[in-house]
């Protein structure tokens, strides 16, 4: 007879669900979000410089954005224009990573912001990881 696996956290008495429920579940999840259970996630890295530029285009359909710096400069991110450092205009400052691709860099998530994206550096290039759906 074969068993069954359960997953469990080491925990008495706990089991968590298969990676498979987990999944439906999550999609569960993008679905109440006003997406549906087939949205498929847009994943992209790009450069960041000292010269502002759009990063990200608009996308009516987007219900959710993630931003990380995942370079070693910071970045400044502005909805809708170009950001500048001096004068200050900006709406986020997303914090570099302690070495590229560490895995710390600044993150910046946002539900249903469906404009433009843009960004700069002070100094020096910096890359971004974007994940929307």
């Amino acid at each position: 007879m074969n068993n069954p696996a359960i997953y469990s956290d080491g925990l008495a008495n706990s089991i968590q669900d298969s990676p498979l429920r987990t999944q439906q579940k999550m999609l569960g999840a993008l679905k109440n979000m006003g997406g549906d259970a087939t949205s498929a996630a847009t994943q992209t890295v790009t450069t960041v410089t000292a010269v502002a530029a759009q990063i990200l285009a608009a996308n009516t359909s987007r219900k959710f954005l993630t931003l990380q710096n995942t370079g070693t400069q910071e970045v400044f991110v502005k909805f809708g224009s170009n950001p500048t450092v001096s004068p200050k205009s900006f709406a986020f400052i997303l914090k570099p990573a302690t070495a590229v691709n560490g895995g710390d860099g600044g993150v910046l998530s946002l539900q249903t912001y469906t404009g433009s994206v843009h960004a700069v550096t002070a100094s020096g290039n910096s890359d971004v990881a974007i994940t929307q759906f």
